[in-house]
């Protein structure tokens, strides 16, 4: 019953679950720093708050300064997931035109190859002589 339920655990995992980033896909130490840096994140910003509400105190009342630090927090909040929508709104449609253009021209390249192969086994003395000129005019002109 054992091996049963693993692969149903599996596959429920694999079709419910989501895709996992790069970093976790390396396991148990990845999923470890990410949530180290979350956790480190979390603190940061706690004291950045409260830095800025000590720093608020000195300058207007206790209220003011607490809807200050909330404030510019949310303010930061909303920037960030604003910056976060524009980059998981805005993919780029041009790589299936780049695939497009890298087929092409590798379907082209094949049969210009395919071409040369055919005269240069047919001419090989003319091949020879067209490959020394075309050799020394690159030696001359890119040197």
């Amino acid at each position: 019953m054992n091996p049963l339920l693993q692969i149903l655990q599996q596959t429920l995992a694999d079709n419910f679950a989501p895709k996992k980033s790069g970093i976790l896909q390396r396991g148990a130490m990845g999923a470890f720093v990410v949530a180290l840096v979350v956790a480190l994140s979390f603190i940061a910003l706690f004291f950045l708050a409260l830095s800025f509400y000590s720093w608020m105190l000195m300058h207007v009342l206790p209220p003011l300064a607490a809807l200050a630090t909330a404030g510019s927090i949310l303010l930061i909040c909303l920037v960030v997931v604003t910056a976060l929508y524009l980059i998981l709104r805005s993919k780029p449609n041009t790589p299936s035109q780049a695939d497009e253009t890298v087929r092409m021209i590798s379907t082209v390249a094949a049969i210009a190859g395919d071409e040369l192969g055919k005269t240069a086994e047919t001419n090989p003395k003319t091949t020879l002589l067209l490959a020394g000129v075309a050799g020394l005019i690159a030696g001359k002109y890119l040197t």
